[in-house]
């Protein structure tokens, strides 16, 4: 069995907020876990692949495998850590256990809940703490190394940035599942008149945090076929590691075309190219690194992103509509769950019931992680 002969069938995203607190992580991973097989017309004791955490409020994860006994059956394949539990990497390697004959059918999700609400920084660098908080250093400021040197090299505007974010943004304020509904919508000056963070990204040149979850479930295409939802296939994917994030200290010149190698590998063996998707759903942490994988993905050449969306490529009446849901920037960004509702978006495209809908949408793109993280999964979905 090939990657390709893996879909998609099974979604679901729990509600999403600045704090939840009459919500717990394990709550809101049960929700997500069992809702997205329920709304793939199966029972949990089908479920025989688990890769779902429920981090702590000190951040440690549960073991996938604990998911047994709430499935009330042995697990055959079980993913580990908080980046094998969500998004494009929790996808491509639960595809491929189930392409490997591992496991039949997987569930990638979880929860987070009870991180946010106090007065310090979120997004630290947790891995290598030594040496980015003596200088108060935590993940705006490594991605704001990379996007000064870009800017420096090509020249684009910090208009050119505010556009990205003002786009997405407005996405997420007509979106009433987005954290941000109803709040905008807002002009490049809007960006640029909050305040400035880390040169060169404004406040709203950077996504919010929340608490929430989100899952999804994949099992064989010839399974598929037999449930209720039309499935959406794994066309292909790619990952790329530069290193341990926040060390040593990022720049453009190292980090900045991280991700071009994933996206040949996901579109190589797709068939198609990134110009070929109907829809991308790609990772937003701030309106650079948008910008950045624009080009990574090949959707415009090295340093011509700015002009790109001057253009007005990714609005959603543009060719390639990015983060119509309203991304990290404005939907929700939950600690890693963020990637899986980045694939429940692409999903939704491609079934046809999303929000804001892209019509004829039948190949979708999702991205998590860039480069002041230092890797890059990509996924390419598409109608099986």
């Amino acid at each position: 069995m090939a990657l390709r002969d893996v879909a998609i069938v099974g979604i679901h995203a729990t509600e999403q907020a600045r704090r939840l607190p009459h919500r717990t992580a394990l709550d809101l991973a049960q929700e997500a876990v069992f809702g997205a097989i329920a709304d793939a017309g199966l029972r949990p004791a089908d479920v025989d692949g688990v890769a779902a955490d429920w981090p702590g409020p000190g951040g440690t994860v549960d073991e996938s495998a604990s998911w047994a006994r709430s499935l009330g059956r042995s697990l055959n394949w079980v993913g580990e850590g908080m980046l094998d539990t969500a998004g494009a990497r929790g996808v491509m390697k639960a595809a491929a256990a189930i392409s490997a004959g591992l496991c039949d059918v997987a569930v990638v999700g979880g929860g987070l809940s009870g991180r946010f609400g106090g007065r310090g920084p979120v997004g630290v660098a947790v891995a290598e703490v030594e040496f980015v908080d003596v200088w108060g250093a935590y993940s705006i400021p490594l991605f704001a190394l990379v996007a000064q040197g870009y800017l420096r090299r090509f020249g684009t505007t910090p208009e050119q940035l505010a556009t990205v974010a003002a786009t997405i943004r407005n996405n997420g304020s007509s979106n009433p599942e987005a954290m941000m509904y109803g709040k905008g919508p807002y002009t490049v000056d809007d960006i640029l008149a909050s305040p400035l963070v880390a040169t060169p990204f404004h406040l709203l040149d950077v996504c919010i945090t929340g608490e929430g979850g989100g899952a999804v479930v994949l099992t064989s295409l010839e399974r598929a076929r037999d449930l209720p939802h039309q499935p959406v296939a794994v066309l292909g994917a790619g990952m790329e590691f530069a290193g341990n994030h926040g060390m040593p200290p990022l720049d453009y010149r190292t980090v900045g075309r991280l991700g071009a190698a994933a996206a040949r590998r996901a579109f190589g063996a797709a068939g198609v190219t990134a110009r070929d998707a109907d829809v991308f759903a790609l990772y937003d942490p701030n309106s650079f690194e948008l910008l950045r994988q624009l080009e990574v993905i090949g959707l415009c050449d090295e340093g011509e992103g700015g002009a790109f969306v001057d253009d007005g490529h990714i609005a959603l009446g543009g060719r390639y509509p990015t983060n119509p849901e309203g991304g990290c920037l404005s939907h929700s960004w939950n600690g890693t769950q963020h990637m899986t509702l980045k694939v429940a978006e692409a999903v939704r495209q491609i079934r046809g019931t999303a929000v804001h809908q892209v019509p004829d949408a039948e190949v979708a793109v999702v991205a998590n992680a860039g480069s002041g993280t230092r890797h890059y999964e990509v996924v390419v979905l598409g109608k099986a």
